[in-house]
């Protein structure tokens, strides 16, 4: 199996975004709920955000990471960037349906998962 640039960009785009976004979420809930206007206001708000958010997303960062640093787990990092981004957009894409447009920032993350889906996709046939 060859190791090429495009399952580099997917893993380390994939595994950055998660690992900011995670972070964020972590130390700074509220700010992060400020654009989908959601306003946290009990200790279980704060708990639900930080958990589900912040540490679901930063572990799900570090699986995207892992295949870049070990080659053996590169192919179902891969496959996790590509099923977990295209869950994440295939809901956005539902609730586009269902429910309306959400704000700009929301389609472009939906854009971003997208993109990393299918560059994770063609990168482990690739390279499989």
């Amino acid at each position: 199996m060859t190791t090429g640039r495009l399952g580099t960009i997917a893993l380390g785009g994939a595994g950055a975004m998660m690992l900011v976004v995670g972070a964020l979420h972590l130390i700074a809930p509220q700010m992060m709920m400020e654009a989908p206007a959601i306003e946290l206001s009990s200790t279980n708000h704060y708990h639900v955000i930080r958990a589900a958010y912040g540490g679901a997303y930063l572990g799900i960062a570090m699986l995207f990471l892992l295949g870049l640093v070990n080659g053996r787990l590169r192919a179902s990092s891969l496959l996790a960037v590509t099923v977990l981004f295209a869950g994440f957009a295939f809901g956005r894409l539902v609730s586009i349906v269902v429910d309306g447009l959400p704000v700009a920032l929301y389609l472009g993350v939906l854009a971003f998962e997208l993109v990393f889906a299918a560059l994770a996709f063609i990168a482990n046939r690739q390279e499989s």
